[in-house]
């Protein structure tokens, strides 16, 4: 995975965003980091892990792969913020697997904690490597992460071109 190029292509998205919405001297941290926490809800509720209640199933893989990426650009404009432009994966994030509604219920609580608070570069590392590991445990390669964040990365700035 091309995460430094990630982090390259979120940092022009944002800063797109700041100077067109005359930004520059706003701190938008605390916005993003509620934005990622919308954006995991929107996941979970696609996923629908914690719908006991419900027999319905899932989402379609790609209705669940675009709710991902979009906390994605999230997980990397906090590592920006924190003055990240590339990270070393950790191996385990690299494991596939299916997990149950019970592991993956606890797994996105945990991210909901490291989402809803400021980050030190130590817990960065452990909060991106757990995101990334959603990923992989949801079903996709770091090659569909990284196409569908290139394809929504291009929405995103053609959403900025028509005023969105």
């Amino acid at each position: 995975m091309e995460i430094e190029r990630l982090f390259s292509m979120q940092d022009e998205l944002n800063s797109r965003i700041v100077k067109e919405h005359n930004l520059e001297n706003a701190s938008l941290s605390e916005q993003r980091r509620l934005a990622f926490l919308v954006e995991l809800g929107e996941l979970a509720n696609e996923t629908r892990c914690f719908k006991y209640w419900s027999k319905r199933p899932a989402s379609e893989k790609e209705v669940i792969l675009e709710e991902y990426v979009d906390g994605l650009h999230f997980v990397l404009s906090i590592g920006l913020d924190l003055g990240f432009t590339k990270i070393e994966l950790s191996n385990e994030v690299e494991i596939r697997g299916e997990m149950d509604k019970i592991e993956l219920n606890s797994l996105f609580l945990s991210l909901y904690q490291w989402g809803s608070k400021s980050l030190s570069h130590q817990e960065f590392h452990a909060f991106f490597d757990e995101f990334l590991g959603l990923g992989v445990k949801l079903g996709f390669s770091f090659e569909e992460i990284e196409t569908a964040y290139f394809d929504k990365n291009a929405v995103n700035h053609e959403r900025q071109d028509t005023g969105y």
